[in-house]
């Protein structure tokens, strides 16, 4: 299980949390599209502190067709549709 805390860290019960190409692009798994997503939030892969190791991406969504929920790692090279970091 996968849980992401608002202090941006990413916890994985049972290995390790530096796995970096692990995760799935979002989909709706009810609609079986991305094309109603709204995305909630989004952390790129970022270095752990005190390491050199990297923190898996992840996304949070809601699908506004179905109203379903999911959060979970995504590949280190996906971005939501029109992101960007703010300067």
């Amino acid at each position: 299980m996968t849980t992401i805390d608002s202090g941006r860290s990413l916890r994985t019960s049972g290995s390790s949390f530096l796995q970096m190409d692990t995760g799935e692009a979002p989909s709706c798994p009810r609609c079986g599209t991305d094309e109603y997503l709204i995305f909630e939030e989004f952390v790129p892969a970022r270095q752990a502190d005190h390491s050199s190791d990297l923190i898996a991406a992840s996304a949070s969504y809601t699908c506004s067709e179905c109203g379903t929920f999911n959060a979970h790692t995504v590949p280190a090279s996906w971005r939501p549709p029109q992101w960007f970091w703010y300067s």
